[in-house]
């Protein structure tokens, strides 16, 4: 290896570390950093396996923290999946760690539906129309949003 391959996996090997202090990332990330700075293709590889046999990086550990925080803004099972494949989270992965998580949609989105609208349930057709368009754009599916508004009516007529 020439002296140039060893500085530039030395300076890529810097960069994740310097990226990966400050939070944690998934592969995918990594190498798009990486190749933003113009790294070749070896060089990441080479940086990402060490990372990765070294216990830097883990996209288990990337998941784990993202996936609380996709929850914790109240995000629906579709914006995770959908978010989740653009960060290169692998379909598995994801499923194993949703199962885990145990999250109830329902409660999620009833919780969001509330944060979002408050207690009073929609008055006509075209309010009711605009909170499933938000709660859907936020990745809920629609017979979660559905659940979530009949709780909302049947609580306010308590």
């Amino acid at each position: 290896m020439s002296d140039s391959q060893n500085n530039d996996i030395q300076q890529a090997e810097e960069i994740v570390v310097r990226l990966l202090a400050r939070r944690e990332h998934s592969a995918r990330e990594l190498q798009q950093k990486l190749q933003l700075r113009g790294f070749d293709h070896k060089t990441i590889e080479k940086v990402l396996t060490k990372a990765q046999q070294l216990g830097w990086q883990s996209d288990q550990r990337y998941l784990e923290v993202w996936l609380r925080s996709c929850l914790a803004r109240g995000d629906g099972i579709q914006k995770i999946r959908a978010a989740a494949a653009q960060k290169g989270i692998q379909g598995e992965l994801l499923e194993q760690a949703l199962q885990d998580q145990e999250p109830d949609w329902v409660e999620q989105c009833y919780e969001r539906l509330v944060r979002r609208f408050g207690h009073t349930p929609p008055q006509d057709p075209k309010e009711r129309n605009r909170i499933m368009r938000h709660l859907m754009q936020r990745g809920y599916r629609l017979d979660q949003i559905q659940q979530a508004l009949e709780r909302q009516r049947m609580a306010a007529s308590d």
